[in-house]
């Protein structure tokens, strides 16, 4: 017999190997490219401290928007400036946070104390404090001041924790450029009483400096950071310009739970914290002067562009708040009903929980299906939005909003506004029989009876109202 052919296993190659790339890696190289490029030189392990620092903050409890994945969207691989503010500018998110982590507090407690409820910049400051003096120069900031919780507050500690961090390897000429950066990401600021723009403001606060801290920077090279401080706030607030409002929207929500701590609780929020939660979005956005979104200072960006970015911001602005209101008012007809049958309860008895699939677990299953009257005046866009929904879903809101739907197809898009007053009123102590009393009978007598197959244990009270409105 011919022996068998002897078999060769043959081993193939393994793919080629890519670096790291999780959030703390990329933090690593990011920081440690960015330090390169300055000729800053910093040990590995400070480095690696640092980036773990970075995303210690970041990654708090309580973020679920300002995290490391917004740190890597406003990153810039060829400016060293941008790519440190990035990874520092919202560092400190002091309300949300509820403080400090420890390495933070070590590196603000020399220089900041509680004051009056809130936080101040010490009275007295070492004239040989250059970082601290860096800092204050660009924030505008005096000796003894009261931080301003929602008036750049954060950003300024922010940025005084990077000089700390980096200010023994950092030149002061390049660190108060990336300081800058972060001082641009104060959102929302108008022109003063004489017409000048935050970053005008901005170039005048840096040559002051410039000239007070001896840094010998020449004025082209400080116009030309505050281009680029500019075009990082820009970056900061892209959402605010997004083409397709369901993705502006989808950053919306993801602030919700990062500002209302008791939407993190899943399935056991309460109504009227969701209705307060939607309440402080909307009051936000009507307050919003889509003008003091996006910011343009030397031709950077260019007209169109940055007409393009105003367009689109006051669309979406204007979009939001026709959206949160339809979803306010959903949620004051919840609270009415939950109050006239027992008060405040979890948005899962009257609603289903948001991950139930089972026919007859969600309150929109006992809704008709009615088609809206053809004389009734609907928004095509906000239609859209309740029946299809945001981009992505949240983890304490269904992506689309089946019961607002149901109601926006009954009083149209002039109808919900009129109604939205209504229940303004009760948010201020106003009875919820009389805001239940001047919704339409055949619309919440339906709504009504629905949540009385939901929230069975209080089906007595909210079947006797469905059937008064019926009557």
């Amino acid at each position: 017999m011919r022996a068998a052919a002897k078999q060769t296993s043959v081993r193939k190659p393994k793919p080629a190997l890519l670096p790291p790339a999780g959030t703390i890696h990329k933090s690593i190289q990011l920081l440690q490219t960015a330090l390169d490029e300055l000729g800053a030189v910093m040990a590995l392990s400070e480095v690696e401290h640092i980036a773990i620092l970075i995303n210690e903050a970041m990654t708090a409890e309580a973020r679920s928007f300002h995290t490391p994945e917004h740190v890597f969207n406003l990153v810039d691989p060829g400016n060293p400036y941008m790519t440190l503010a990035a990874l520092f500018h919202d560092l400190v998110y002091y309300q949300v946070d509820h403080g400090f982590i420890p390495q933070i507090r070590g590196a603000l407690e020399p220089s900041i104390e509680p004051w009056d409820g809130g936080l101040r910049l010490r009275p007295g400051v070492q004239e040989s404090d250059r970082q601290l003096h860096l800092c204050m120069a660009v924030f505008d900031v005096k000796a003894g001041q009261k931080l301003a919780p929602f008036g750049g507050m954060n950003e300024f500690l922010s940025a005084l924790v990077m000089a700390r961090k980096l200010g023994a390897v950092v030149k002061e000429q390049d660190l108060i450029l990336s300081t800058a950066c972060i001082e641009m990401t104060i959102p929302f600021r108008p022109r003063d009483p004489n017409g000048v723009t935050p970053a005008e403001r901005l170039d005048k606060r840096l040559k002051a400096a410039n000239r007070d801290l001896g840094l010998g920077l020449d004025e082209q090279r400080i116009e030309q950071a505050v281009r680029w401080a500019a075009t990082f706030a820009n970056r900061d607030v892209a959402n605010f310009g997004e083409r397709d409002v369901t993705r502006f929207l989808d950053n919306t929500w993801k602030l919700l739970p990062e500002t209302n701590p008791s939407l993190r609780t899943l399935g056991v929020y309460s109504i009227r914290s969701y209705r307060e939660a939607l309440q402080k979005m909307e009051g936000f956005l009507r307050s919003l002067d889509p003008a003091t979104i996006f910011a343009q200072y030397g031709g950077a960006p260019p007209d169109a562009e940055y007409h393009r970015m105003r367009q689109r911001g006051e669309r979406n602005v204007s979009t939001a708040r026709e959206y949160l209101g339809i979803k306010l008012l959903t949620a004051a007809i919840l609270e009415a009903l939950a109050e006239i049958s027992g008060g405040d309860a979890p948005v899962s008895l009257f609603m289903g929980d948001i991950e139930a699939k089972q026919r007859g677990s969600r309150l929109e299953d006992y809704l008709p299906e009615d088609k809206p009257p053809v004389s009734l005046h609907l928004d095509k866009t906000l239609h859209d939005l309740l029946a299809y929904g945001r981009a992505s879903a949240s983890s304490f809101d269904l992506q689309n909003s089946p019961l607002s739907l149901f109601i926006y197809q009954h009083l149209g898009a002039d109808g919900f506004r009129d109604l939205l007053g209504a229940a303004r009123v009760m948010f201020q102590g106003g009875p919820p029989h009389a805001f239940l009393d001047a919704l339409p009978s055949g619309m919440i007598s339906v709504i009504a009876e629905g949540c009385a197959r939901m929230a069975f244990t209080r089906a007595k009270d909210l079947r006797a109202y469905a059937a008064s409105r019926r009557s």
